[in-house]
């Protein structure tokens, strides 16, 4: 898949739909890291393509996530003092620390 095919189908997607093509694609990588190992394989350019093809979903992914944490914290008044308490009730598909609540903070304050 051509990198700006694979951004421009990325957009449309939801966060749900992000993770579920992620773990599809390490799975596939995997294997095929597997099947390489075993014997190689005729593109070996293969495991490079789809490495970076799961970099860039992380990649998107990550920006959604950020996007819907900022959303949150404006929409819950969360502030500094408050920080521990929306990280423990709160569930994002990607890591979310209390920096970059931070960040959405400052972000949403200014």
């Amino acid at each position: 898949m051509k990198t700006k095919d694979l951004k421009d189908q990325v957009r449309g997607m939801s966060s749900e739909e992000l993770a579920e093509n992620i773990k599809t694609s390490q799975k596939q990588l995997e294997d095929l890291a597997y099947a390489h190992a075993v014997s190689p394989l005729e593109n070996p350019m293969q495991l490079s393509v789809l490495r970076k093809q799961v970099a860039r979903l992380k990649t998107a992914l990550h920006a959604k996530v950020t996007v819907e944490l900022e959303e949150k914290v404006k929409a819950e008044n969360v502030t500094r003092e408050s920080i521990s308490e929306f990280l423990q009730k709160s569930t994002f598909l990607a890591p979310v620390n209390k920096k970059m609540v931070l960040r959405a903070i400052e972000k949403v304050n200014n």
